[in-house]
């Protein structure tokens, strides 16, 4: 009898932790690329040096339809690859430190040109932005043409763990 109670209480246990861990890092949403959509289901968070100034952090968010490999998470170059072979889209995005876009890429196989830059059209709208979490919804205000005047747009609800600047 002792055996399946302390058998209950680690199942417990682990269930729980699992769920913890689960609820940190979540993404809901979609990126619509020339009429079909993607699911984004991983989403990745890390500092680095503020672009316009060097004292201040931005934060990279990145949403994508598969996992990304651990040294492509950092590097969008790193990611080419698999984008261009059509087996993960992504949308990133970079936040300063009051809550705006300051940079964002989309990355799927449609694209000739990969397509990113500034816009005010690009929105992160933070729940939680602490430097350790950030929650909230980026999308893009209204549908966008590529440079190849390809029609994209997105929608994606998160949460996600900020990794600390290497």
């Amino acid at each position: 009898m002792k055996r399946s109670s302390i058998l209950a209480a680690v199942v417990a246990v682990s269930l729980a932790l699992g769920g913890a861990s689960a609820a940190e890092n979540r993404v809901d949403g979609q990126l619509v690329v020339d009429g079909k959509p993607v699911k984004m289901t991983n989403a990745y968070a890390f500092a680095q040096k503020g672009f316009f100034d060097d004292k201040k952090q931005d934060v990279v968010l990145l949403f994508c339809d598969a996992p990304v490999p651990p040294d492509a998470v950092r590097d969008p170059f790193a990611r080419n690859e698999l984008v261009k072979s059509g087996k993960l889209h992504c949308v990133e995005q970079t936040i300063d430190e009051s809550g705006q876009v300051i940079n964002y890429k989309v990355q799927h196989a449609r694209f000739g040109v990969p397509e990113g830059g500034g816009s005010t059209e690009h929105v992160f709208e933070p729940k939680t932005f602490d430097g350790k979490t950030a929650a909230g919804r980026s999308r893009t205000n209204s549908p966008q043409k590529s440079w190849d005047d390809v029609p994209y747009e997105y929608d994606i609800t998160f949460q996600t763990t900020i990794e600390p600047k290497k």
